[in-house]
């Protein structure tokens, strides 16, 4: 059976706000957002070692080539555009007792929309959706509730838990 992320991208482009910092600056307010942001981090709840470097992550970014070109690109203009991957997440069952998940990039998309800033409160309009959230020093964070759907198999039955992600991007 087959899990498809291809709408985890799809919503996050969306949803990339709920920012955190490494900075402790007040000034977030006269933080520049205009510019190239460049995917460093998506993290789900499950670890996976998709890189098979011996040590799972929770880290997508890490553990796949999925993500490499990722970016938002805020414009003075009102206008930003998100480029993204998408990945297939499987899991390859050889006998009850031993599985392994596998992946697959896949081709993502490139998408238009407008954003709006009041402060360090960006809004981006997207249909009759306006998604909110906060810029705070050179990372943006965003943070999406059950939002990711996993096939899991436990040697017997398969199950499909909802999960957290997290995507930063650092501003270039």
């Amino acid at each position: 059976m087959k899990v498809i992320l291809k709408l985890i991208l799809v919503f996050f482009v969306f949803n990339f706000f709920a920012c955190s910092s490494d900075d402790d600056s007040n000034n977030d307010s006269e933080a520049s957002l205009e510019g190239i942001w460049i995917l460093s981090s998506l993290r789900v709840e499950s670890t996976f070692d998709f890189n098979n470097d011996g040590t799972a992550s929770q880290n997508l970014f890490e553990e796949t080539p999925c993500y490499d070109n990722d970016f938002i690109n805020f414009r003075t203009d009102g206008t930003v555009n998100v480029v993204t991957a998408l990945t297939e997440i499987t899991v390859d069952v050889t006998s009850p007792t031993e599985y392994n998940h596998v992946y697959e990039c896949l081709d993502g998309f490139d998408q238009e929309t407008t954003w709006t800033r009041e402060g360090n409160t960006i809004t981006v309009e997207y249909g009759s959706t306006d998604l909110v959230g906060t810029i705070s020093g050179n990372m943006l964070t965003v943070h999406i509730e059950n939002f990711f759907q996993i096939e899991m198999y436990d040697g017997m039955s398969y199950s499909y838990p909802n999960e957290d992600v997290t995507l930063v991007y650092t501003k270039q």
